[in-house]
């Protein structure tokens, strides 16, 4: 059977195993400097998706990504689109009831855009709350970031936004659509905050704000593009591929639980 969703038949959906964990990539259409393209949060979490299907065919359907997310801090730089943060929860949770109500009790919510993070642990939480399934919510990246350490070129800063961790894995998937040539260091994480890490590889210093992206960066880039190589963004994308596996196999072995009203 297709691990692809889209290209099931309302039959093959009626007879599945539906402990497969469903995969819904979220993810952004948004600046990602002059050097590359806007679809890098969907392309990348995609290829993440769809790797773990061909690791673990028998344990997964992965659905067509929603390709806009919780972003509007990026508008300043043309091409972004950007959904609320209300109509996001409600628009992935509309998608979760509909897979609970056709039998599915299992679904990722992988999440390839770092504003996502806290719209899709919310999505995820009512998902569990309306439907009594297994939600899960996850940022790619947050899965793997011990191993992000052991990859890199850059320094601590060098992977945010467009930086050396998303160049790569683009360049190994699409070596045509990244334009190094244009690309500039933008590393502005301070070693003296004990609370705001703005690298990936850090799961964040503890706090976050989130500023207007054009006062932070001149042309949306934050880290470092440009010692990306391919052979690192596959060591990158191996790496998702085999963290995010490896949750799968943890979310199917999860028991379903039932509440108990002590009322």
């Amino acid at each position: 059977m297709t691990t692809t969703y889209g290209h099931l038949t309302w039959e093959n959906v009626r007879d599945a195993d539906k402990d497969r964990v469903v995969i819904l990539n979220v993810s952004a259409t948004e600046d990602h400097g002059p050097h590359m393209p806007l679809d890098t949060d969907t392309v990348l979490g995609m290829a993440v998706a769809n790797g773990v299907a061909a690791a673990a065919p028998d344990a997964v359907f992965v659905m067509p990504p929603i390709p806009y997310g919780f972003n509007e801090h990026h508008k300043d730089f043309p091409g972004v689109i950007w959904i609320q943060p209300e109509t996001l929860i409600a628009f992935v949770c509309d998608i979760t009831k509909s897979l609970a109500h056709h039998g599915f009790r299992r679904i990722l919510l992988l999440n390839s855009h770092g504003s996502n993070h806290p719209v899709l642990d919310l999505a995820a939480r009512k998902t569990v709350i309306d439907t009594g399934i297994i939600c899960v919510s996850a940022s790619y990246w947050n899965l793997m970031s011990a191993r992000i350490n052991d990859i890199r070129a850059s320094a601590i800063g060098g992977i945010a936004h467009a930086g050396e961790f998303e160049a790569a894995m683009y360049m190994h998937l699409h070596p045509d659509r990244v334009d190094l040539s244009r690309a500039t260091a933008q590393n502005i994480h301070d070693p003296n905050s004990k609370f705001f890490n703005l690298d990936l590889a850090g799961k964040g210093g503890g706090a976050m704000l989130m500023r207007w992206w054009s006062a932070v960066s001149p042309d949306g880039t934050m880290g470092d593009p440009t010692v990306a190589t391919p052979e690192n963004g596959k060591r990158f994308l191996d790496a998702a591929i085999e963290e995010t596996t490896a949750l799968i196999h943890e979310i199917r072995a999860l028991p379903i639980l039932s509440r108990v009203d002590h009322h």
